[in-house]
C-alpha cells in the first residue's frame, strides 16, 4: 500500500486560473440562461413568421440563436471583468498559500494566517482539466491549480485523500 498521509502543494493562483474558476462555477446558470432565452425568442419568432408551422419553427430557432448567443456572449464578458474585479480587491488571492491534505482536513498556510478544515467542511469536490476545487459552501471554494502538485502521482494521492474523506 503506498504511502497516502499527508499532500503538501504551494503557489499562487492567477489570474487566468481564478477566471477559470469562476467561469466553471457559473457555467449551468449561463447554459440554462441560454436555453430559456432560446425557447422563448423561438416562440416570439414562431408567431412573426408566416409559414408552415415546422418551416417557421425552424427558422425561428435559427433567428432565435442570435440574441440568445448575443446574450451569452455579454454574460461570459461581464463574469471575466466581474472574476477581475474580485481578483483584484482580494489581497490573500495575490499571496503564495500552502495546503496539506491529510487523512485528518486541510491546512491551509498563508504568510500570516493559518486556516484548518475537516474534511465535513467541504460540501463537494470538482475536478476540471486544469483545476481542483473544493467547496466550503456554495460559492466559495479553495481553488487548487494542477501545476501546484510536483507530478501526477501527488495529484493521484490527492484526489485518493479526496475521494476518501471528502466525501458526505
Amino acid at each position: 500500500m503506498e504511502n497516502r498521509e499527508s499532500v503538501t502543494v504551494s503557489g499562487t493562483i492567477t489570474l487566468d486560473e481564478f477566471k477559470k474558476y469562476q467561469a466553471y462555477h457559473v457555467r449551468r446558470i449561463n447554459l440554462s440562461f441560454f436555453f430559456v432565452l432560446l425557447v422563448m425568442f423561438t416562440f416570439m419568432f414562431v408567431s412573426v413568421i408566416d409559414a408552415i408551422w415546422f418551416v417557421s419553427i425552424w427558422f425561428a430557432a435559427l433567428f432565435a440563436l442570435v440574441p440568445s448567443g448575443l446574450f451569452l456572449l455579454s454574460v461570459k464578458v461581464f463574469n471575466r471583468n466581474r472574476a477581475k474585479k474580485e481578483f483584484d480587491s482580494d489581497a490573500v488571492a495575490h499571496k503564495e498559500m500552502t495546503y496539506t491534505f491529510s487523512e485528518e482536513g486541510v491546512q491551509q498556510k498563508g504568510r500570516r494566517s493559518d486556516n484548518y478544515y475537516e474534511w465535513s467542511d467541504f460540501s463537494s469536490f470538482q475536478e476540471t482539466p486544469e483545476l481542483f476545487l473544493l467547496y466550503v459552501s456554495k460559492r466559495k471554494a479553495i481553488v487548487l491549480p494542477k501545476r501546484f502538485f510536483e507530478n501526477q502521482e501527488q495529484q493521484e494521492q490527492f484526489k485518493q485523500i479526496a475521494r476518501e474523506h471528502g466525501s458526505r
